[in-house]
């Protein structure tokens, strides 16, 4: 980025309107000389307010859009700094067209506006076809941009090849949870179903033993009938 100093005035002391006139230009160009000063020693605030003074007595020179424009980058107000160096591009002077093109670019580039960049190095370059510093900037931002949409495409493909093993990983749980919601249920009805065995095993041996006892009880009395003591008459005696 370059400042513009200002050339000191042509017009020759004709009367006292001139002499004014002359005054008012020395101070103008005082007052951009100072900013200038500023700039250089990094001193942005100061330059701009600088600037700013110099503007009520000149509103609408290039030059000093151009300069404003400057301070405004460094301080990275590219969205401003863009504003004053398309009003720097009124400027009857074709360099001060070209650099004021260049500088928009650079504010576009900055901004993270890469292809909107390139338009304004273009034009620059239209304008001084020696420019080999748009030249380069045309050719790196281009670069820049297809390393971009490389990198963007190979990140997709990642995102994309990282989303499909999620996509599987799931899958897999899913499966692994499922076998074993399975292998559970089964596991359940098997229990059920042994305890529904032993259920009825319960039931069918409570009628086993009943009837156990009920043949043993059958027995008992049968043993006790054999075992009573038999009822022998009493023979009579002879008188």
């Amino acid at each position: 980025m370059r400042i513009i100093n200002l050339k000191k005035s042509n017009f020759a002391l004709l009367g006292i309107l001139l002499f004014l006139i002359n005054i008012s230009e020395a101070s103008f160009r005082s007052k951009i000389n100072k900013g200038n000063s500023h700039f250089k020693d990094g001193k942005y605030d100061k330059a701009l307010e600088s600037y700013r003074d110099a503007q009520i007595s000149a509103p609408e020179r290039p030059e000093l859009h151009f300069n404003l424009g400057d301070v405004l980058y460094k301080s990275e107000n590219y969205e401003e700094a863009i504003q004053e160096f398309q009003k720097a591009t009124y400027s009857k002077d074709i360099s001060i067209q070209s650099k004021s093109y260049y500088n928009m670019g650079n504010c576009l580039y900055k901004s993270g506006k890469l292809p909107e960049s390139i338009i304004y190095y273009k034009k620059a370059l239209e304008l001084n076809p020696k420019d080999n510093d748009a030249k380069y900037n045309i050719e790196f931002v281009q670069k820049k941009i297809k390393d971009n949409m490389d990198k963007n495409k190979q990140q997709g493909q990642q995102q994309e090849q990282q989303k499909q093993n999620q996509q599987k990983d799931q899958q897999q749980k899913d499966k692994e949870k499922d076998d074993k919601d399975k292998d559970k249920k089964e596991e359940k009805q098997e229990s059920q179903e042994q305890d529904k065995k032993k259920k009825e095993m319960s039931k069918e041996d409570a009628e086993r033993i009943l009837e156990s006892m009920k043949d043993q009880e059958k027995k008992g009395m049968e043993k006790k009938q054999k075992m009573a003591v038999p009822n022998i008459p009493v023979p009579a005696e002879d008188w």
